[in-house]
């Protein structure tokens, strides 16, 4: 087919001007040279935006589409911060649609930024140091007086691609945590941006590097009147806790004081961001957490093996497959948090086996750890982790150990208050026997201090004064019922038995007593009379009982009572709490033992009140093996009193006698 020579003739104009069109793009950029107007350039854009600029060689091209490089890149920071840099770069390369341009409209297809250092401030007031660069953008002033001059069209401009490879992202905030700067450095940070200017809103893809952590996120820019969201969704494993620590205060979490953290997380979920608000991110998904541990200022070993999976929607939080260990001590459960600034917490937590003395002990401040001073009880232990928290629950625990005793299948409603920890409602197995009643730790005080008020019901006695003091074992027998009220400070043995104040009443029922010397004496005085019911290696009894007031390591009492068959005891004085006493004893044996012992020795009966033989004396010393100490002057006012009453009888009798009445048959006595 030929063709005509109309036809011809405007296929060699349009080829001719192809290849004139083609041969402008190519040499244009040879003969304008660009760099001649990085002077109006960089005016141009600080009378824009007030910052200045200092922009490296330039380049132009047309084809395939006009664009404008320039390497390297450096824009100042704000008048606030002279000196500074806001944004730095290696290259900057921008293609602009021809197209677009043509009708009016700006669109960039592509902008490359190739390591980029962004540096972000925010003062204690709030202030960013790129909010007069928003202000510009609405078409204010940065005193918000200016406006965009009347009868003028804004230039829409749009975006189809941005990538920032290799960039960095400092951060320093004096705003999120008052009285302290929080600095973060993201880096490598790679992102692609969609559609920035679009109706729809811009998309993102979004690499950040944490340390040695990867953030993976898509994201989406939502622009509304007065405000701009970033709503992305991220799906990361193996985040390193420490370094996600660093994000705590732009999530509403306080950083405290010595923090340390370890482990792993996998992040899933949803995050919604003010851009100018950064510290109300919320994150709606979940949080598995993989052997972490944690420790602060405030505590003397970490926390670890922290481990399940949180579930978070804003403010609130369910943690499923909670597990923590502190020393030998672990507790697994459920728990559901509130307020991350000031967590309030609900749980339902078992054990088998905690011991509370590790626990008081981490919690104890370090430097408290020689022997504290007077004042120190009273100090602070300066804002810690359970000062930030509150709890409220229930404690299922199979065994316990709390200073030197043991305790089996406590359950308790427990809290926890400004560093206070409270168990009650406590019910627990205590040696063979049952404890039931509350008791109150207060872990917020250098010092801890301690409320127990607790009854006791059927306790083997000697199992628990072996476990009290070992020097103590198989000294008392028997099962003891009773109740304590004490209040300690300390978080141990010796201190909190040189603090201890309070009262108390116990009792021990079918008992017996080892017959340390005095009671071997009595066994065999006993015997010699033919009288029963005390031994030379024990002696049982119904009932040991008294009422104690607890005070300087001493347990004072004046109703100690000790009733066996053919022997009661009586005491007045002290027990002391490091297992040594002074008593003041009165004995009286029964009237079968006396009878039998006075017909043997009659001197014996000078010393009988109402038909009882009755001894007066002292022990004091250790517990185990007290001195026995016969109170002399007793005795002797015991033989005066049965002198007047013989010297009384027998005058007695010589009246009725005259009268003609028969005398009465005391046998001399």
């Amino acid at each position: 087919m030929s063709l005509s020579r109309r036809t011809l003739l405007l296929l060699i104009v349009a080829g001719t001007l192809c290849a004139v069109i083609l041969a402008a793009a190519l040499i244009l950029p040879l003969l304008i040279d660009v760099n001649r107007y990085k002077p109006v350039i960089a005016e141009q854009i600080k009378a824009a935006t007030g910052r200045s600029v200092d922009l490296g060689l330039m380049s132009l091209a047309i084809l395939p589409s006009p664009s404008l490089s320039v390497g390297p890149l450096r824009i100042s920071d704000s008048a606030g911060y002279p000196g500074r840099d806001a944004l730095s770069a290696e290259t900057l390369s921008i293609r602009i649609g021809l197209l677009p341009l043509l009708r009016g409209h700006v669109t960039v297809k592509s902008i490359l930024l190739k390591k980029p250092t962004l540096t972000l401030i925010r003062d204690v007031k709030g202030r960013w140091n790129f909010d007069d660069l928003l202000l510009a953008a609405k078409g204010a002033s940065p005193t918000g007086s200016g406006a965009q001059p009347s009868g003028s069209t804004p230039v829409s401009v749009a975006v189809k691609r941005a990538r920032v490879v290799s960039g960095k992202v400092l951060l320093y905030d004096d705003f999120v945590t008052p009285g302290a700067r929080a600095q973060l450095l993201l880096a490598p940070v790679d992102a692609t941006i969609s559609d920035w200017g679009g109706s729809e809103g811009a998309s993102l893809s979004l690499d950040v590097g944490l340390g040695k952590s990867l953030l993976q996120a898509t994201a989406r820019l939502m622009t509304a009147p007065g405000s701009q969201h970033l709503i992305a969704t991220t799906k990361s494993k193996g985040l390193r806790a420490d370094e996600l620590a660093l994000l705590l205060p732009w999530t509403g979490l306080v950083r405290l004081p010595g923090m340390q953290v370890g482990g792993s997380v996998d992040l899933d979920g949803a995050v919604k961001m003010p851009l100018d608000r950064p510290e109300q991110l919320q994150f709606t998904g979940s949080l598995a957490l993989h052997d972490l541990s944690y420790r602060d200022a405030t505590m003397t070993r970490p926390v670890d093996n922290l481990a399940g999976t949180l579930r978070v929607d804003g403010q609130r939080a369910t943690w499923e497959g909670f597990n923590v260990r502190v020393g030998g001590s672990s507790v697994s459960g459920r728990l559901e948090v509130e307020d991350f600034a000031r967590p309030r917490v609900g749980f339902a937590l078992k054990s088998p086996r905690l011991d509370f003395n590790e626990i008081v002990a981490t919690f104890v401040p370090p430097q408290i750890a020689a022997k504290p001073s007077a004042s120190s009880a009273t100090v602070s232990g300066g804002g810690g982790l359970l000062e930030t928290v509150s709890a409220q629950g229930t404690l299922a625990i199979e065994a316990v150990r709390f200073l030197n005793f043991e305790l089996s299948g406590l359950k308790a409603s427990a809290g926890l208050t400004q560093g206070v920890l409270s168990l009650r409602d406590l019910g627990a197995g205590f040696y063979d026997g049952r404890l039931k009643g509350a008791v109150k730790v207060d872990l917020s005080r250098a010092v801890p201090t301690s409320a127990l008020v607790v009854d006791l019901e059927k306790v083997d006695i000697e199992p628990l004064l072996a476990a009290y003091d070992p020097g103590l074992k198989g000294l008392l027998r028997g099962r003891m019922t009773g109740g304590l009220d004490l209040t300690a400070a300390g978080a141990d043995m010796e201190r909190v038995l040189g603090s201890v104040k309070g009262s108390g009443r116990l009792e021990l029922v079918e008992g017996s007593l080892t017959s340390f010397s005095i009671l071997k004496q009595l066994a065999a005085l006993l015997e010699m009379a033919g009288g029963k019911g005390i031994g030379r290696e024990e002696t049982p009894f119904e009932y040991l009982r008294g009422a104690l007031e607890v005070a300087g390591g001493k347990a004072r009492t004046d109703d100690l009572t000790l009733h066996a068959t053919d022997l009661d005891l009586q005491g007045t004085g002290w027990v002391g709490l490091d297992a040594t006493m002074n008593l003041a004893v009165t004995t009286r044996f029964s009237e079968d033992a006396t009878k039998g012992m006075v017909d043997k020795n009659a001197r014996l009966a000078s010393f009988t009140e109402k038909d009882r033989l009755t001894l007066h004396f002292s022990l004091d010393g250790p517990l185990a093996s007290p001195r026995f100490k016969l109170d002399t002057s007793k005795q002797i006012d015991t033989a005066k009193e049965k002198a007047k009453e013989n010297l009384r009888r027998r005058l007695q009798d010589k009246i009725l006698k005259q009268f003609g009445n028969e005398p009465t048959d005391d046998g001399g006595r």
